[in-house]
């Protein structure tokens, strides 16, 4: 396996980056610092709801509605919910968006909000149960966002085998421990997987096997 670093710099203009299609999605997704369409009506949503549903921070919910824009999956799954699953539904108005999560009180607070949503579906429960059987209901999956959830590990097995591809997986605080952060290293360097972006607290995978397979290491900028 290849490895490329890029670490950003002021003058930056994607050095190492030798893919027109991966120089396109760093500097036009991950580094894109255009307004969106609903940036105005994602920062409302942060400011309401941060205090009560699990979220990250503006820019990376940001950075959430860019990359689902850019894939534009027709199926969503996201587990350990939060704020992000309103933001995916938000950036693709035609995927079917399953969020799960343990907590009612998560329940509590998006349920005003779902029906503006109507292709969001709200499972609260056994995360495993609730995933497994969501996997196998329906289609491939398009998107699979780990989010804040202990079951990390299980869930991306069990996801696995349904990657094609065009699906992404966003895997949510690789670097909150050592052994999450192992765990990371080691599904970059896996055959399943195809080319990677460690962007420092998250993680991209995606999985198209005719291209070949890359590890990026990217400084976001501020």
């Amino acid at each position: 396996m290849k490895n490329r670093w890029i670490w950003r710099r002021l003058n930056s203009a994607g050095y190492g980056v030798q893919s027109p299609n991966d120089f396109y999605f760093v500097q036009h997704v991950l580094r894109e610092k255009a307004p969106y369409y609903a940036y105005a009506v994602l920062k409302e949503l942060h400011e309401q709801y941060a205090a009560c549903l699990p979220c990250y921070p503006e820019a990376v919910c940001k950075l959430l509605f860019r990359l689902t824009n850019h894939v534009h999956p027709s199926r969503v799954i996201e587990v350990g919910s939060g704020l992000s699953s309103l933001v995916m539904a938000m950036a693709c108005p035609t995927a079917q968006v399953v969020s799960i999560a343990s907590s009612s009180l998560c329940s509590e607070a998006m349920q005003p909000l779902m029906p503006h949503y109507p292709q969001m579906e709200l499972k609260i429960g056994d995360e495993m149960v609730l995933f497994c059987q969501s996997l196998h209901t329906s289609g491939p999956i398009g998107m699979l966002h780990v989010a804040h959830t202990p079951h990390y590990r299980e869930v991306v097995d069990a996801a696995l085998p349904q990657a094609t591809d065009h699906s992404l997986f966003v895997i949510e605080g690789i670097r909150e421990s050592k052994e999450k952060l192992a765990w990371w290293n080691g599904l970059m360097k896996s055959h399943s997987t195809g080319i990677c972006y460690d962007l420092g607290s998250l993680g991209l995978i995606f999985f198209d096997r005719s291209r070949h397979k890359e590890t990026y290491w990217i400084k976001l900028r501020n």
